[in-house]
C-alpha cells in the first residue's frame, strides 16, 4: 500500500479529541509529600553546562530546571495562551518584578556613562545558593561578566568555549547598587533584555565564578569545592570537589545529588528553598539517560520512568491506543509547541551570489514567488494534520511568528485554503505550462516545463528517522502531482537528523542551501520571543549589516540559520526595528508587520503548528506545561500518596 495509506491506517486509532491531560490535582484533594519521580533522558548532554552556556540541548534546560533560577522564570502554555506582551511570557523569579519600559524598570534615557538603554534589577532578599553563599547583585554583575564583558568587552576570547554570546554583548557594563539591586548598561537598546539573565542558567553562582575569572579558567573544567548541603540543608546533597560541568549549584526547590555520566543524574528536595510557600513536594527526581528514543519510548509503556518528553508524533497514536486500553500506567499530554513544521523553500537563486553552493540540488524555480504560492494553493495542510495529528494541531496561517507569541494574533494574516483549480490557473497564466517532455503525472497530465522551457523538477527532503516527516513527504508529493509540479519519488536530501542538521562547515544540506524543498521545525527559542526569527530570515543587506547577516555561505563562514537564503530589504528592517527598541509596544507593531511580510513571500509554508507529546505517570499530579522547558514547575509535581509509579 502507498505509505500515505498506511499512514492513515496507523493513525486511525486516533482520538479527534486530545488525549486525556495529566490532572492538575489527586482525585480526594490530597497533596501528598514524598516519593520518586524518574524522567527519561533521551538526548544526554556532554556537560551540565549544555543548558544555554556552552551548548543548547533542551535535554541539558530539562535536567537544570529544578535546580538553576534566573531573574525571571517561564509561565505555563496554558497561562500565555493569551497575551498582550511578551513580558506576560516571564513571571518574577530571583527578581522581584518584570522590569519595562512602562513601569520605569527601563530607560533609554538620562542612563549613566549616557548608555543608550539601562535595566534595573531588583533582587530577591534572603535567596542562597546551594553552596550557602547570599545571592546578591554581585552575582548578577558575575554572570554578565562572564558572558562578554570580562572577555568580550575587552576583545579577547573566553576562557569557556561559549554557545552564543549574542544579547550578551550588547552589556557595556553592570553596576551593584547595593546587594540587592543591579543596573545593566547597554550601548543600545536591545529589545530582547528580559531573556538576559532569566531561565535556567540565568543567574551563576559568583562564589565559584569569581576565583575562575580572576584565574582565566575553563568553567566547564576549572573544579571548585562545593558542599551542597550547606545552603540546602539536605545531607543528601552533594559535597565534594567538582566543576559545574558536572554538579548543578543553584538556588531552586532540588538540589544536585549526583550525576553518573550515561547512566542518571539525581536531584532531591531543597528544604531551605527561598520560597516557602513553594516548597517541593516530592522527595527526589531522578534523571535517566536513555540510549535512544526507541529505549525511552519502551520504558514510558513498561512504567521504567513515570516522564517521557518530546516522544514525537509518530509515538502519539501507540501512546493514546495504549492509555485507553489501559496497558500503560500514563497520560498523554500533547502540548502546542512555539513554532510550525514548514516546507522551507531554497530561494538562493534569487540572493545575488551570497549562497554559494555549488547548487548540486539547487533548482530555481523555489525562488520563483508564483511557484511558491501555487504551492501553498497546492497543498492540503488540513488533510496532514487529519492524518498526522488529528485533534492536537491545527494549520496557521501563512506566518507563523504568533506561535508562541500571542500577543502577535491580531495581525490580519491569512490562512491559505487549498485551492489546486487556482494553482492551476495562476501557473498556466504565470507561463509554467504542462509540457509532454516532462513526463506524465498520476492523473495523467503532463508535468509543467518553466517559462524557458526547463522542466519544473522539486526535490523534496527531509530528517529520515522521523517517520511523520517522510509520510508527509509522499502527501506533498502527491498534491503537488495535481497542480503538474514534479517532485521526484526518490526523496532528497533524506538523511538522518544529525546529518541533516548538520554544521556548514560539515557540509549539512539545508546549511549549504543544497536542497529545493525540506521539512522541518521552525520556533522560537526564548518565551515569547519572536527575535530568534532573525537567525532564520535576517538577509545581507546588499553587504551593509554584515553582523546581521543569518545566511549560512563561506562569506559568513556559515554563520546564520537562514537555509532559505531570503533576502528582503524591507523585513530586515522591520526585524532590525524590533531588535532595536525596549518598547514592547513598538516591537510588536514591527513583528506583526514581518509576519505580514513573511505571509506575502512565502519563503516556507507552515504545515502545522509543533506539538510535543509528553508522558506522564497516571499517579503523577500538579503538571502544568511549558513547551520550550517541560519541567519548569516540579516543585508543584506530587504524587498520590507518595507512589509515583502509577
Amino acid at each position: 500500500m502507498p505509505l500515505v495509506t498506511v499512514l492513515a491506517i496507523v493513525l486511525s486509532g486516533c482520538s479527534s479529541t486530545p488525549p486525556a491531560k495529566t490532572p492538575t490535582s489527586a482525585p480526594n484533594g490530597t497533596v501528598a509529600q514524598g516519593g520518586t519521580v524518574t524522567i527519561g533522558v533521551w538526548q544526554a548532554p556532554t556537560t551540565l553546562l549544555d543548558a544555554g552556556i556552552v551548548g543548547n540541548l533542551p535535554f541539558a534546560d530539562v535536567i537544570a530546571a529544578p535546580v538553576e533560577e534566573g531573574l525571571l522564570w517561564y509561565r505555563s502554555t496554558a497561562a500565555t495562551a493569551t497575551t498582550s506582551s511578551e513580558a506576560d511570557y516571564w513571571s518574577p523569579d530571583l527578581a522581584t518584578a518584570v522590569p519595562t519600559l512602562a513601569d520605569g524598570g527601563v530607560q533609554t534615557s538620562g542612563c549613566a556613562d549616557a548608555a543608550a538603554m539601562c535595566v534595573t534589577w531588583h533582587l530577591r532578599q534572603g535567596v542562597h545558593w546551594d553552596d550557602g553563599s547570599a545571592l546578591t547583585s554581585h552575582d548578577v554583575c558575575d554572570t554578565f561578566a562572564f558572558h562578554w564583558l570580562a572577555y568580550g568587552a575587552l576583545g579577547k576570547p573566553s576562557p569557556t568555549p561559549l554557545w552564543s554570546t549574542t544579547g550578551w554583548n550588547q552589556a557595556t557594563k553592570c553596576t551593584e547598587l547595593d546587594p540587592s539591586t543591579a543596573v545593566v548598561d547597554f550601548k543600545s537598546q536591545y529589545g530582547p533584555y528580559l531573556a538576559l539573565g532569566s531561565g535556567v542558567d540565568g543567574i551563576l553562582p559568583a562564589a565559584v565564578l569569581d576565583p575562575i575569572m580572576a584565574s582565566g579558567g575553563n568553567l566547564e573544567s576549572s573544579a571548585a569545592s562545593l558542599d551542597l548541603t550547606k545552603g540546602s540543608g539536605n545531607a543528601a546533597a552533594f559535597k565534594g570537589t567538582a566543576s559545574l560541568g558536572t554538579v548543578l549549584d543553584g538556588t531552586g526547590p532540588f538540589v544536585m545529588s549526583s550525576d553518573t555520566p550515561g547512566s542518571q543524574v539525581v536531584l532531591v528536595r531543597n528544604p531551605n528553598y527561598w520560597n516557602q510557600t513553594g516548597l517541593a513536594r516530592l522527595d527526589k527526581i531522578i534523571f535517566r539517560i536513555e540510549p535512544d528514543l526507541a529505549t525511552e519510548r519502551k520504558d514510558v509503556r513498561s512504567g521504567a520512568v513515570q516522564v517521557g518528553l518530546n516522544l514525537g508524533l509518530a509515538a502519539l497514536p501507540a501512546l493514546d491506543a495504549a492509555v485507553r486500553a489501559h496497558t500503560a500506567p500514563l497520560t498523554v499530554d500533547p502540548v502546542a509547541g512555539s513554532g510550525a513544521e514548514v516546507l522551507m523553500f531554497n530561494l538562493c537563486a534569487a540572493d545575488g551570489g551570497l549562497c554559494d553552493n555549488p547548487a548540486v540540488q539547487e533548482n530555481e524555480d523555489t525562488a520563483d514567488a508564483a511557484i511558491r504560492k501555487a504551492i501553498l494553493l497546492g497543498i492540503d495542510r488540513h488533510a496532514i494534520v487529519k492524518a498526522v495529528a488529528p485533534g492536537v494541531t491545527t494549520v496557521p496561517s501563512d506566518s507563523w511568528m504568533n506561535l508562541g507569541a500571542s500577543y502577535l494574533d491580531g495581525a490580519a494574516i491569512p490562512t491559505t485554503a487549498a485551492d489546486p483549480v487556482t494553482a492551476n490557473s495562476m501557473l498556466d497564466a504565470a507561463g509554467d505550462t504542462r509540457n509532454a517532455k516532462c513526463g506524465t503525472a498520476p492523473d495523467g497530465q503532463a508535468f509543467r516545463a518553466a517559462k524557458d522551457g526547463t522542466c519544473i523538477v522539486i526535490n523534496l527532503g527531509t530528517s529520515s528517522d522521523d517517520p511523520v516527516r517522510v509520510s508527509v513527504e509522499s502527501m506533498i508529493r502527491d498534491d503537488l502531482a495535481k497542480i503538474g509540479i514534479n517532485v521526484p519519488a526518490a526523496f532528497a536530501p533524506n538523511a538522518p537528523a544529525a546529518r541533516f542538521f548538520s554544521t556548514f562547515a560539515a557540509g549539512g544540506p539545508l546549511a549549504t542551501h543544497a536542497f529545493d524543498m525540506a521539512l522541518y521545525t521552525v520556533g522560537l527559542g526564548l518565551p515569547g520571543e519572536p527575535d530568534s526569527y532573525s537567525s532564520s530570515w535576517h538577509g545581507d543587506c546588499g553587504g551593509a549589516c554584515l553582523n546581521a547577516d543569518a545566511i549560512p555561505s563561506s562569506a559568513d563562514l556559515g554563520v546564520g540559520m537562514n537555509f532559505s537564503g531570503l533576502n528582503d530589504t524591507q523585513l530586515d528592517t522591520d526585524l532590525d526595528l524590533a531588535r532595536n527598541s525596549a518598547d514592547l509596544t513598538a516591537r510588536a507593531h514591527e513583528y506583526t508587520l514581518a509576519g505580514q511580510r513573511l505571509a506575502t513571500l512565502l519563503p516556507a509554508i507552515p504545515l502545522y503548528q509543533q506539538v510535543i507529546v509528553n508522558t506522564y505517570s497516571s499517579s503523577l499530579y500538579g503538571v502544568e506545561q511549558n513547551d520550550l522547558v517541560a519541567d519548569f514547575d516540579t516543585a508543584a509535581w506530587y504524587c498520590s500518596g507518595g507512589n509515583c509509579a502509577g
